[in-house]
């Protein structure tokens, strides 16, 4: 009986090995198939709440920012930011207090806006942070193009597009999917 008590220790012992070797080789499986489905799937709802217009707290975009219109006569020359939500969906897109919104996408904001301080902001949200479209402001006397990460140089500004109202319109329609002759 002493040799047998031996033998279930041993085949006991054995079967512990095997059972913690398949369980290993399934981890292994699983972080080499899984975690990258799941990696995708965080940016897919990363770049959905942006398209909805949502930072990653779950704020509307919109509320994440407030703004004072920079008017040169009767046109709005640009947005000055007078408070960024810390966290919130614009200050992740690069946009600081103080910073001075020139234009989304190329069009300068008086355009995209006819002149309108809430239209324009409305703009930013909607063409600038939903499209992950470039905003160009001024700060500390420099053009910087947003998005910009903490750390990260920003990228050139795009040239100016003309600033005539039917090339405005124009830039609207094309940036919704019309294309115009």
């Amino acid at each position: 009986m002493p040799n047998s008590d031996r033998e279930l220790t041993v085949r006991m012992g054995f079967g512990l090995v095997s059972l913690l070797v398949v369980i290993a080789i399934i981890y292994f499986i699983f972080i080499k198939a899984e975690v990258p489905v799941i990696k995708e799937g965080e940016k897919a709802q990363d770049q959905a709440r942006q398209i909805s217009g949502r930072g990653e707290n779950g704020v509307p975009a919109m509320d994440s920012f407030k703004t004072q219109a920079k008017m040169r006569g009767s046109n709005l020359d640009g947005l000055t930011v007078t408070d960024v939500t810390p966290g919130g969906a614009l200050a992740n897109y690069g946009l600081q207090k103080g910073d001075l919104i020139l234009s989304v996408n190329g069009s300068k904001v008086g355009d995209i806006s006819v002149n309108d301080a809430e239209t324009a902001k409305a703009m930013v949200v909607q063409q600038g942070f939903q499209g992950n479209l470039p905003i160009v402001v001024l700060r500390d006397g420099n053009e910087v193009t947003l998005p910009t990460k903490p750390g990260a140089t920003a990228a050139p500004a795009p040239a100016p597009q003309p600033a005539s109202p039917t090339d405005a319109v124009k830039n609207q329609l094309n940036n919704l999917g019309l294309q115009t002759h």
